[in-house]
């Protein structure tokens, strides 16, 4: 793939990914459609369809389409077990390397993460929020794991807007302790810390998409 294919593709993969974040589990896409109302060659966002679908947040049926795949509470709780495994390894594993240039990023991400929420900006709030947490995986070093943990994080960011929306002012509060026990010299404080954060963001997720279903 050529340079020039490569960045349509790119553009294409990031302007469907969120399109997506805006629709409901089940919703049907189609790559030509797309393609016309973005003003793009069909090759480039075929391409992006099936990136997507290889991620796990689109399916392809034949002779069909695509459609956003419905995520489920079971589906929630499992990213969020992977998460929590890997995350509080990867910490384990690099807390004594992180600089203070690193930790002055995460806080500025904070930061960025809380007026993004301000401004209601949900994909941005998301996609600062994975930043903030792939400085460890970054820091360790190892691309297929980090790789594995943002394929992760896309399959749960791509769910209705409305679940997106129940994100609160509570996440950005448990970034603050947990940069606090990272600076604080405590390993365990800190990997419990992180371990509070990502349980209870599972369960504000959780009780969002029973939420939405409920109000259905």
């Amino acid at each position: 793939m050529n340079e020039h294919k490569r960045s349509l593709s790119e553009e294409a993969y990031l302007i469907l990914k969120k399109r997506i974040l805006t629709m409901e589990g089940g919703s049907h896409l189609s790559a030509r459609k797309f393609a016309a109302e973005v003003g793009m060659s069909y090759t480039p966002v075929r391409e992006a369809f099936i990136r997507m679908q290889k991620e796990g947040t689109l399916r392809l049926v034949p002779n069909v389409g695509f459609f956003v795949e419905t995520m489920g509470v079971t589906d929630l709780i499992q990213i969020f077990q992977v998460r929590e495994c890997m995350e509080c390894f990867i910490l384990d594993k690099v807390y004594d390397r992180f600089t203070k240039a690193q930790l002055n990023e995460m806080e500025e991400l904070n930061r960025q993460q809380e007026a993004s929420l301000a401004r209601g900006d949900i994909y941005e709030y998301q996609q600062i929020d994975r930043k903030f947490h792939e400085i460890p995986f970054l820091n360790y070093g190892n691309r297929h794991l980090l790789n594995f943990y943002r394929d992760l994080r896309d399959q749960y960011m791509i769910c209705s807007k409305e679940v997106a929306n129940t994100h609160s002012h509570e996440a950005i509060t448990e970034h603050t302790c947990y940069l606090d026990s990272l600076r604080s010299g405590n390993k365990a404080e800190a990997i419990d810390s992180l371990k509070n954060h990502i349980v209870r963001a599972r369960e504000r997720m959780i009780n969002g998409f029973i939420q939405v279903i409920n109000e259905k």
